[in-house]
């Protein structure tokens, strides 16, 4: 044995962008299912809670992708393009990971909507300034030598393609 250890190839961003969506698209028919008990005890008690609903929301997302990623390596979006997360050895991700993972990335959607947020109401230079902030963060994980992005990176977690089928044997 040579003692050459190969990496996988990195996964591409539109592949990781067509498992967000995926992803992204399960999560919101949790969040209504959750929605819906929250407007039954609005109805039942007369009152709101707003707050504790973005509370339930942000801790069943957690659960949601800890679950999926702790156990099998994938959410649902992830098997459909054969994406699977493992840590920097090639294992299972522990639950400290995934954890450490799903802060760091809402982190960054947070910050993509604070900017959005900023850019309506301050105008064209805040929009112009958030645009080239989000491609100088997207530009950073290509020019990462396996395209870590920054919430893989601090999380000691990867992105590995599955296997895949060829061409050839794909129906017409």
């Amino acid at each position: 044995m040579s003692g050459v250890v190969t990496l996988p190839d990195p996964v591409s961003l539109p592949r990781r962008l067509g498992a967000v969506i995926y992803d992204g698209l399960l999560l919101l028919a949790l969040w209504m299912a959750l929605g819906l008990v929250f407007v039954l005890i609005a109805e039942v008690t007369g009152r709101v809670l707003i707050p504790l609903q973005l509370v339930v929301n942000l801790l069943a997302a957690w659960a949601f992708f800890a679950w999926f990623w702790t156990r099998a390596g994938q959410t649902l979006g992830m098997q459909a393009w054969n994406i699977v997360l493992r840590d920097e050895t090639g294992s299972p991700v522990s639950g400290r990971q995934a954890t450490i993972r799903y802060l760091v990335a809402l982190a960054q959607w947070l910050l993509v909507l604070f900017g959005i947020f900023l850019a309506r109401q301050h105008g064209a230079w805040v929009t112009v300034g958030t645009t080239a902030l989000l491609v100088l963060a997207l530009g950073l994980s290509w020019t990462h030598s396996r395209r870590l992005m920054l919430h893989d990176w601090l999380s000691g977690t990867q992105l590995v393609r599955t296997g895949t089928a060829s061409r050839s044997t794909m129906p017409p």
